[in-house]
């Protein structure tokens, strides 16, 4: 039987519990796109009977993250290119705004904060740890948005942000992309310190085009690849 982690046992319900479960395997790729969740092998690796985990999957259906089809079938989502496109233009519109607000707005606590997550992703850059690089790149993006503190913006972000995972982590997947990425985090983690609004606005920017075009020529590659 699969421990849930610390973190999740601290949830108040099994629901909970269930829903923080799946979605980590989701979003990290431990359960890929397009796989089947089946609710009796959920039950028997965290030990929770069928109910909650209905719950649950209620719960990553609205975020998104799972298809239930009409016959009863849960699959996870597997994203389209077209998916991608309409994320890229909402990350377009929403990240270089809330990195503009983070330069002006941001707390000692959470520059702090930031300066450790950069740190670390150039750590993990260094030790080509990429599922450690995609889970420290998503709370750089997060620390950034939470600092913009525009409660609206936050609120937009954090319902794309399950379907932004599934973005990053194709990305992060090209190797010519992340050292290029780190360097690209490390000037606007600079511009926010000297709380240049309009440097980490436009930095952010250049990050998500670069982030897009690298995306759109590996899906140009892998379909030429099948002809």
């Amino acid at each position: 039987m699969i421990k849930l982690n610390s973190k999740i046992a601290q949830s108040q319900t099994l629901q909970n519990q269930v829903y923080e479960y799946l979605h980590e395997q989701i979003v990290s790729g431990n359960i890929p796109p397009g796989q089947r969740i089946v609710e009796e092998r959920i039950s028997q690796e965290t030990g929770v009977s069928r109910s909650p985990i209905r719950e649950a999957i209620r719960r990553l259906n609205s975020d998104g993250l799972v298809s239930v089809s009409p016959r009863g079938g849960v699959r996870v989502y597997r994203a389209t290119f077209s998916d991608f496109k309409y994320l890229y233009e909402c990350r377009l519109s929403l990240e270089p705004t809330a990195a503009y607000y983070a330069a002006l707005r941001m707390s000692d606590k959470q520059r702090d904060r930031l300066s450790i997550i950069v740190d670390e992703m150039n750590l993990m850059v260094e030790k080509k740890d990429l599922e450690k690089l995609k889970s420290i790149s998503s709370q750089f993006h997060s620390l950034i948005v939470e600092a913009s503190e525009n409660p609206y913006l936050v609120k937009m972000m954090n319902q794309l942000n399950s379907l932004i995972s599934f973005y990053r982590n194709a990305v992060l997947n090209i190797p010519l992309r992340i050292e290029e990425g780190a360097v690209e985090h490390q000037a606007i983690w600079q511009a926010i310190q000297t709380q240049d609004g309009k440097a980490a606005e436009e930095l952010m920017r250049v990050h998500i085009q670069r982030d897009y075009q690298f995306y759109t020529s590996m899906y140009s590659s892998a379909k030429e690849d099948k002809y």
